[in-house]
């Protein structure tokens, strides 16, 4: 796979391929907003001409168009339960995605909310908990399978092996050293945890970092977004890459990062008030998961330091990919160390001591 244009590149040379994209649909946009907080897809806000807005993406070559099944199922039973989510549209001649040469492409129906980078709050944190709980209850009796067979997206012990393999394959590499050193620490603290317990796996949303919510303009979290890593996973797994996200106020674009166990409180004490089904033995494990995901993340954004294919970049600030990925990955050891530092102060009820 060879490596994804930067995003100004891509929002400067493909407004054409959008209106082209939006023909499929019977639809003819007033208007192109592209959006920027996604790592993998490219959405634009399209203000139509048949006075409503849209969702319009092109899809990453990661993501295979049998997603569309599962996004479709699955946002089908949030609404049969009164959550408000993207709804897939059909184009003229039925189907849920558009194949062009230039890749996949759908539109979704539009909800007018506000994203967040970062969290800024414990009451943010709060609605955050409240919101994701409220998607794994609304999903608890979904019982249908998933077309899509990706595998999961967390395995630590997997990332650490693709980490291996692109350190062998980029010998030569200017960042090589830095990679090695990152690896070295997240190795070190892996070392040091617990192994995860077998836990029920659970239909779970699969990104739930904080730009994949709606807020609205009074500040309540009311809807989940980028539904492209649904599937059934371990949800202390899910919890824990939520909780890395929220807890992290510097955001994932900063080195200098600090996990805040004030957030990590509002947003785990307002999960486990809404979900009536999580077991004492995942409620157990959440600071673990937490640790192990953001180590996870960091063996994912050292990968691509050497890659360099995957995480989309922002060139306004960083030269490169690599160096974008360089302080992405450090920012994620530098939170598992604030973690792994406090961890002392974490309320008795995770059993951590």
């Amino acid at each position: 796979m060879g490596a994804m244009p930067s995003l100004d590149s891509f929002r400067a040379s493909n407004p054409r391929a959008a209106e082209q994209a939006l023909g499929a649909y019977g639809l003819r946009a007033e208007a192109l907003e592209y959006m920027d907080h996604g790592l993998i897809n490219r959405t634009w806000r399209v203000s139509a001409s048949d006075g409503e807005f849209y969702a319009l993406q092109r899809l990453s070559a990661i993501l295979g168009p049998e997603i569309h099944r599962d996004i479709e199922a699955v946002t089908a039973h949030l609404a049969a339960k009164g959550m408000p989510t993207p709804r897939l549209l059909r184009t003229v001649g039925g189907d849920l995605y558009v194949e062009r040469e230039d890749g996949i492409w759908r539109v979704a129906t539009w909800l007018e909310g506000k994203f967040h980078n970062r969290l800024e709050n414990t009451g943010q944190a709060g609605q955050a908990g409240a919101l994701l709980a409220r998607f794994h209850q609304a999903l608890s009796d979904f019982d249908q399978p998933f077309a899509s067979r990706r595998r999961p997206i967390h395995e630590p012990a997997r990332r650490v092996a693709e980490l291996d393999r692109a350190l062998a394959e980029h010998p030569d590499h200017p960042l090589r050293g830095e990679a090695d050193k990152l690896r070295r620490g997240a190795m070190d603290m892996m070392a040091g945890l617990r192994p995860m317990p077998s836990t029920p796996l659970r239909v779970t949303h699969g990104d739930p970092k904080i730009n994949n919510m709606l807020f609205t303009p009074e500040g309540e979290a009311f809807a989940m977004v980028d539904l492209d890593s649904l599937g059934r996973l371990s949800l202390p797994y899910e919890l824990g890459d939520a909780f890395r996200s929220w807890c992290n106020p510097a955001g994932e674009d900063s080195e200098d990062t600090e996990f805040s166990l004030a957030m990590f409180e509002a947003a785990r004490c307002s999960y486990l008030n809404t979900a009536s089904f999580i077991t004492g033995e995942e409620r157990s494990c959440l600071v673990d998961a937490t640790l192990w995901i953001t180590l996870e993340l960091a063996t994912r954004f050292t990968a691509d330091i050497l890659n360099d294919r995957y995480f989309g970049w922002n060139p306004q600030r960083f030269a490169s990919r690599a160096e974008h990925n360089l302080a992405r990955a450090r920012g994620q050891l530098k939170l598992a160390q604030s973690l792994l530092a406090q961890r002392h102060c974490l309320n008795d009820s995770l059993r951590e001591d």
